[in-house]
């Protein structure tokens, strides 16, 4: 009897200690992979750095790998979980997401997002779009955890650990009340953006010209008064331009030209006539 006890009390905590595994909460850091299993190099079709977007859209605080890491992670890698994206294509594109832990441990797997597009670079990025809509049901934000960090210190830190844990967690609900107070408000002020974007998107369109630098292959873009509005490096990706010096895009969709820029923390998309 006494036997049975004690191993049920071991399956009891190897269950709790297996629920602590799968917080993502515990990790504050992403690694996202530079070059995926599927592409030929680093970043093609962007599709690295949109990995680390849509992380980041999240609420995670993700790194490109190569990147240079924060101090702390120096100190504890084990505080940054890494990314693992998987995909397939042949009649249908799939793609999912695996976070591990230091340890190689399965922290959360997402759901498989699915496409039938067929054009290869745009079937990945849509699949990939798809296998993220499982985190929007998380609502992640970092909490620290006496378990990770202990990982990456000494025991003599312990009782230090301890009470920058307790002060963290302490300022972390405080922040939480004060996010929970004002809810009301955002929302107000984030329908008002997104009514922006369709009023903006509409009626105003503007006509630009760009005109190709020999040096760079760069494309300066000047307004009706020649005046330069911005300048456009080519992507790699037909018809997908990244604005040099800002948070934006211009990209070619159904033969129409959009800027996509992010103003004030919302995604503003604008049609344009873009004349070469």
């Amino acid at each position: 009897m006494k036997r049975i006890i004690i191993g049920l009390m071991f399956l009891l905590l190897s269950a709790q200690f297996g629920m602590a595994q799968v917080k993502l909460s515990d990790y504050k850091y992403v690694i996202v992979e530079k070059q995926f299993h599927f592409q030929n190099e680093a970043d093609e079709y962007d599709l690295n750095r949109l990995v680390k977007f849509l992380f980041e859209k999240q609420g995670f605080d993700a790194i490109l790998e190569g990147e240079p890491l924060p101090d702390d992670v120096k100190a504890n890698y084990c505080l940054a979980m890494t990314s693992e994206l998987k995909a397939t294509g042949a009649l249908k594109t799939k793609a999912m997401v695996i976070l591990r832990d230091c340890d190689n441990n399965v922290v959360f797997t997402s759901e498989e997002g699915i496409t039938k597009i067929k054009e290869f670079d745009r079937a990945y990025e849509m699949a990939i779009r798809k296998t993220f809509e499982s985190f929007a049901e998380i609502d992640y934000y970092y909490v620290p955890s006496e378990r990770v960090i202990a990982k990456g210190k000494d025991s003599d830190d312990s009782d230090a650990q301890k009470e920058e844990i307790v002060k963290l967690k302490a300022e972390i609900e405080t922040l939480k009340s004060e996010s929970e107070a004002e809810e009301q408000k955002v929302d107000e002020e984030v329908e008002k953006a997104e009514a922006t974007v369709e009023t903006v998107s509409n009626p105003a369109k503007m006509t630009f010209f760009a005109k190709k630098e020999a040096s760079s292959g760069n494309y300066q873009v000047f307004d009706k008064d020649n005046k330069q509005m911005m300048v456009l490096m080519p992507s790699g990706r037909e018809g997908l331009f990244m604005v040099k010096d800002a948070n934006a895009v211009v990209y070619k969709e159904d033969g129409k030209w959009y800027l996509s820029e992010n103003v004030d923390g919302q995604q503003v998309i604008k049609e344009i006539e873009l004349q070469f």
